[in-house]
């Protein structure tokens, strides 16, 4: 593939970037021997148990940890909160909607050439990131990675497929070191492609927090400790991890039960049953079995009519008369006093599930009040408190932009090495990734903050003003703004000395 990508690079370009074929060999692995250990890669085995979990954290296989993940992300409260962490994270703009914006870097602008080619990446590939970006966010948040398959030509990225065969529970990624260096992409119980880093492209989640798994052989891990010589680190299969689902997965369960137990206590109580008594004493025979017959047919009679109500959606207005005739005694007593005692020592309320609905919440970094809850508002943050709780969707925006600005310098690289020969390293790239932010959480604590300070500075500012005026010397306002104003000792000897040095120019001025 290297011969393919290689092109005649020279000029500014050759000085300032790799060139394709030098960063291919250099950065792009064989796949021919990746995974030798198969059942792995798949959990169609397991070598050893790691030690890192127990109890409630015992470690699992990788299919059950995605499975629980997947059964977590179609739970609508958690949707709702991935959902509403992710569109904080992008943002929107208000009339195209983009999120994701290439711009040029301020000293690209002044090179034609450079400025140039951002202007045609720009062009290119927006509106391919800007399609996929909330699609790769939301399984990075689920899941802890994404993946996207690249269709590559001279001309550059022509397509990214990011669907369901790509999809993480799909893909095993490995490692050499930190660094991703080639894939495994299950396809069927025989079939498992391998892939390279230019043929599939990854978003990786920080892994913040340990999940608990099957690790690998331990005389792998041994080789991968004792190593010096990054370059000849054993390639090792990628942990689970980065999802922000995990910490949340025993709110879940908890939620998950106590609904459970409240609605099958409401369907149970929902059961209206009556208990009758038939004294066939007197009767022969043949008139009891034909008594009991006519009972039993009123009733199922009943029932059907009940049933039919039910599936058809309507209501039955007419009157249905049984008649049931007996002579003498009464041959049918009511015993419905005698049921209807659940055997319950205590009742399940809305409560215990809001309980838990709150630790969820908490969990996801979501207030309820943002998810449907609106009778929470005047409840325990008090109102407007779901916009206190923002700096925790704040900084998982942070983590998901970061995320999302390595994958898309990915797609990026991958372009410029296919359309003009070359990769720059990071900090030669004469672009920037940036995101629309006016509506999100992150945004939002930053001009906040910006507001507090600016308005800190103009009262310092102000009483600056007012302790010239008041013609005290050096050492006295360098005291007063360090111990009133809580300055730096450095930070307010300098205030002192150009306030003193202001005053007395001022000073000579009026003299003369």
């Amino acid at each position: 593939m290297a011969k393919d990508i290689e092109k005649n690079v020279s000029g500014l370009l050759g000085k300032m970037g790799t060139s394709a074929k030098k960063w291919f060999s250099g950065n792009v692995e064989k796949v021919d021997d990746l995974g030798k250990d198969d059942p792995y890669a798949f959990d169609f085995g397991a070598a050893s148990q790691s030690l890192l979990g127990t109890g409630r954290r015992a470690a699992r296989m990788r299919a059950q940890i995605y499975q629980k993940w997947s059964f977590m992300e179609g739970d609508p409260i958690v949707s709702g909160a991935l959902s509403l962490i992710v569109t904080s994270a992008l943002g929107g703009h208000e009339t195209t909607g983009n999120t994701v914006f290439i711009e040029k870097k301020a000293e690209t602008i002044k090179n034609i050439k450079l400025a140039k080619m951002v202007d045609e990446i720009d062009a290119a590939l927006t509106p391919k990131l800007n399609q996929m970006a909330h699609c790769m966010a939301y399984n990075g948040a689920t899941f802890g990675d994404s993946y996207a398959r690249p269709y590559v030509d001279s001309s550059g990225v022509r397509e990214l497929y990011f669907g369901e065969i790509v999809r993480p529970p799909m893909v095993q990624a490995y490692e050499k070191g930190n660094r991703t260096v080639g894939y495994m992409v299950y396809s069927g119980a025989k079939a498992i492609e391998r892939l390279d880093t230019t043929q599939l492209l990854r978003l990786k989640m920080p892994r913040l927090v340990w999940v608990p798994q099957f690790a690998v052989q331990d005389k792998v891990i041994k080789m991968a400790l004792s190593e010096n010589d990054l370059d000849e680190l054993p390639i090792l299969p990628s942990m689970v991890g980065g999802s922000f689902l995990h910490q949340a997965e025993e709110a879940y369960d908890h939620l998950y039960a106590s609904l459970l137990g409240l609605i099958g206590q409401r369907f149970a109580d929902s059961i209206d049953e009556r208990v009758l008594g038939f004294n066939g004493d007197g009767m022969t025979a043949d008139q009891k079995k034909k008594f009991g017959d006519g009972v039993m047919t009123m009733l199922k009679q009943a029932k059907q009519r009940a049933q039919w109500a039910i599936e058809h959606g309507q209501p039955i207005l007419e009157k249905f008369t049984t008649v049931l005739p007996y002579h003498g005694d009464k041959q049918l007593t009511n015993l419905s006093q005698l049921v209807g005692d659940s055997g319950r020592n205590g009742e399940l309320s809305i409560e215990d599930v809001m309980m838990h609905a709150r630790l969820l919440g908490g969990a996801l970094g979501v207030d309820l009040s943002m998810l449907g809850f609106a009778d929470q508002l005047s409840g325990g943050l008090g109102d407007g408190g779901f916009f206190r709780v923002s700096a925790q969707v704040a900084e998982k925006s942070r983590i998901i932009r970061g995320a999302l600005s390595d994958f898309f310098n990915s797609v990026i690289d991958l372009h410029t090495m296919h359309r003009y020969g070359i990769v720059f390293s990071e900090e030669e790239r004469p672009w920037n990734i940036n995101f629309y932010g006016s509506i999100s959480a992150m945004e939002a604590e930053k001009q906040r903050t910006r507001l507090e300070s600016a308005n800190s500075a103009a009262m310092l500012a102000q009483v600056m003003s007012q302790i010239k005026e008041m013609g005290l010397d050096e050492k006295t306002t360098a005291m007063f703004l360090a111990k009133q104003m809580l300055l730096d000792e450095d930070e307010a000897a300098a205030y002192a000395k150009a306030m003193v040095a202001k005053a007395t120019e001022e000073a000579d001025i009026g003299a003369v």
